[in-house]
């Protein structure tokens, strides 16, 4: 079957693997120009190149979400792009390594890393303690970094179903934070 621009998000839907092809050399050149113009002063070529790609990725994964009365297949594209695009400049523009506060005295890299290897398999419990609907609102936003208006799309809720979802996310897991900082265990201990 060749595929056209009349069948293009049809075979992508289908997964056939020429239909991304096919998006690829039609509109790589148009994602490439908003990237570029995204990250500038921020990204390296490599960061764009890597962010072009995940695009597509993104458009792979994603095609049962594109819906044509919204705009056409190169307008869905140059969206999906922009929001990637602006999640890598977030992700750039924050400093990499801070400085070390002279007065604070050093720690041992062992300790840390044992102590914030200790704080992620936390995070990670306290999220799966998280009600099913708030649970996949946090990882799409927060593990898989996707952006509000995909999160959206993705789940087919209202933008503030998912902000009203991710502040109780927020708020649920600050709660057992705050209940293990106490040393009172999980929450579910402390309310029984």
């Amino acid at each position: 079957m060749e595929i056209t621009s009349e069948n293009v998000m049809r075979s992508l839907c289908d997964r056939v693997p020429d239909a991304l092809t096919f998006l690829i050399d039609q509109h790589e050149r148009a994602i490439s120009a908003l990237v570029v113009r995204i990250l500038a002063g921020v990204g390296t070529a490599e960061d764009v190149e890597e962010c072009v790609s995940d695009v597509f990725v993104a458009a792979w994964h994603r095609a049962r979400a594109y819906n044509p009365a919204r705009g056409t297949v190169r307008t869905w594209l140059l969206m999906l792009a922009k929001y990637q695009a602006l999640d890598v400049r977030r992700r750039l523009a924050q400093p990499q390594h801070p400085v070390p506060d002279p007065c604070v005295p050093a720690s041992d890299p062992v300790v840390e890393a044992l102590l914030s290897r200790e704080r992620q398999q936390a995070l990670v419990e306290h999220i799966e303690r998280l009600e099913p609907g708030v649970r996949a609102v946090v990882v799409r936003r927060y593990l898989a970094g996707m952006p509000i208006p995909d999160i959206a799309e993705d789940l087919g809720i209202a933008r503030s179903a998912v902000d009203n979802r991710l502040s109780r996310g927020r708020r649920q897991i600050q709660e057992y934070w705050d209940m293990e900082d106490e040393g009172g265990g999980s929450v579910e201990n402390r309310r029984h």
